[in-house]
Order: structure tokens, then C-alpha cells, then sequence
């Protein structure tokens, strides 16, 4: 079973432009969450996923400087962009991280995927129940449920929001 961290950041946020490449004593934010993010034993990769707006430029060549994968999608499709991304990784488990939160923790992230796994379900969330301050979020799901919400959602929340579909429907084991 491949793991697969998929961090949506783009540069291009309205209320604070740029926030993913502000610098935290010096460091990028988004190179502190990758790299925090990298310390899980459970994940296999971890994928940028950002838009094909120019002004990311900046943000995918320092991610890839680093060593990390970035897939280029949609500027408000996220849900498809989180598609490409998990397509092309390959992955059979997708844990969703925004690349606005720099504190993530990668104890809590491999137990959440202990859980994931452990329960039998499509999608397990941290959040269901908020028990964790905001920034420690974390989603876990499986491709083929991203893949059922991609092919069948049509609100543009649904598109935007990644995991929104997945969980508003019955049908997904939660």
C-alpha cells in the first residue's frame, strides 16, 4: 500500500500572498512543514500540489530544490489537482496537509494512518471530531475514494474543497 502526503500551497492566496514562502527565523514556511512532514515513517512520498499560475514559480523551484515532487493543476479544481497528484504518484492511501499549516506533526500524522488503517474505512480525519488545534489537521483517505468524489461531484465547493464530497456522502465509510 503506497502513502502518499499531498500538500496543497499556492502563492497566490488573496488575503495574505505569498504566506506559504514567508520566512519563520529565515526558513521558508513551507520548507519547516515539508520538512517536519518528511519525518513520518509511515508515508512513502510527498507531493506538492500547487497551480499552474506563474506566480508559484518561485514556490515550485524551491520545493524541488529540496527534493520534493510537485504536480501543477488547476488554480480552483483542487479536487482535481489532488487527482493528477495521487495519479502520478501512484498512491493507493492520500494524506491531504495545507501548506498553511508549518507546525504539522509527523507523530500525529503516522497516527492517524495507524487509524486509517486500523478501522477499514475510506476516509479518517482528525477533525471529525476536533480534538487538535487548528493547524494539526490531518485527512487520510483512499485513492479510490478521491477518485469516486473527482468523477462525481459538480459543486464548486466540492471542487475546491478537497475531501468535502467524501464527506457529506453516506456511502463512504467514515
Amino acid at each position: 500500500m503506497k502513502i502518499v502526503a499531498i500538500v496543497q500551497a499556492r502563492t497566490g492566496s488573496i488575503r495574505l500572498p505569498n504566506k506559504v514562502m514567508k520566512l519563520i527565523n529565515g526558513i521558508p514556511m513551507i520548507e519547516i512543514l515539508l520538512k517536519r512532514l518528511n519525518n513520518s515513517k509511515e508515508l512513502n512520498q510527498i507531493i506538492l500540489a500547487t497551480s499552474k499560475d506563474v506566480r508559484n514559480k518561485n514556490l515550485i523551484d524551491h520545493v524541488q530544490n529540496l527534493g520534493f515532487t510537485c504536480v501543477q493543476g488547476s488554480e480552483l479544481d483542487v479536487l482535481d489537482r489532488y487527482l493528477q497528484a495521487a495519479k502520478k504518484s501512484k498512491a493507493d492511501v492520500i494524506v491531504r496537509i495545507t501548506g498553511d499549516c508549518p507546525m504539522v506533526d509527523p507523530v500525529l500524522v503516522d497516527e492517524c494512518i495507524h487509524n486509517f488503517k486500523d478501522s477499514s474505512v475510506d476516509y479518517y480525519s482528525n477533525t471529525i471530531f476536533p480534538t487538535f488545534p487548528d493547524g494539526l489537521d490531518i485527512e487520510v483517505f483512499k485513492f479510490s475514494a478521491l477518485e469516486k468524489a473527482a468523477n462525481e461531484s459538480t459543486k464548486p465547493s466540492h471542487r475546491e474543497h478537497v475531501t468535502s464530497y467524501i464527506k457529506e456522502n453516506v456511502f463512504f465509510k467514515k
